[in-house]
């Protein structure tokens, strides 16, 4: 039987947070040390990608979104993703690296098509924007005191206030289709499967980082 939805969505949070609370630091975090000058812009390579291909998954999801207050709403974050990729492009310029060698790892382009192939709307309001999007906004408070005073105002003024917004629009999506046992089971599906290819993704950006040198073991 279906549980209340914002008893339910309560539960899902907690959950998140159990699972990413039991996790080394390392793992709930994009950067555990101190970055400057090419390693900055190393470290934010993957960001940008992620941001662009954003664009493109929650465009199309848009398209499975029946309701039409949240197409807008969804509509606004495609806006934002694609805002977040031009910032984080002119930083990494800026910081004296480029895009244009930039190649994803098998675990980036897998959390990606996890994504793309979620056909229920509360699957991916839960996933990417209750489960995703909250985690990120806290690594990115992180990001702060992470690198250097220029890229943290990027951060700070540029992204952070969307990823409150995004993480709030998979409260309300979830509000609108998480209302029978069956959508509820999907949605708990959807938020464990991205937890994990959230988590593989992020080690695998650690692998790259420390093995190019940039980072310590």
């Amino acid at each position: 039987m279906a549980i209340d939805v914002e008893e339910f969505i309560e539960k899902l949070n907690r959950e998140n947070e159990q699972y990413f609370s039991s996790l080394p630091e390392t793992d709930t975090v994009y950067w555990a040390e101190k970055m400057h000058g090419a390693a900055a812009a190393e470290a934010l390579k993957p960001r940008w990608f992620n941001e662009i291909r954003g664009v493109d998954i929650i465009g199309r999801f848009i398209g499975r979104v029946p309701d039409l207050t949240l197409k807008v709403l969804v509509g606004r974050q495609v806006g934002d993703e694609a805002k977040h990729a031009k910032h984080c492009r002119r930083r990494i310029e800026a910081l004296g690296g480029s895009v244009l060698d930039y190649r994803p790892s098998p675990e980036q382009l897998r959390f990606g098509d996890l994504l793309d192939a979620m056909a229920y709307p509360e699957e991916f309001f839960a996933a990417q924007q209750l489960t995703v999007e909250t985690q990120s906004l806290k690594r990115n408070e992180k990001a702060l005191a992470r690198f250097d005073p220029d890229t943290a105002e990027m951060f700070e003024k540029h992204i952070n206030p969307d990823e409150r917004f995004h993480a709030r629009l998979g409260h309300l999506g979830l509000q609108v289709f998480a209302r029978t046992t069956e959508a509820q089971d999907r949605a708990r599906r959807a938020a464990e499967v991205i937890r994990e290819a959230h988590v593989a993704m992020v080690r695998a950006h650690s692998g790259n980082m420390l093995a190019a040198g940039y980072i310590n073991a």
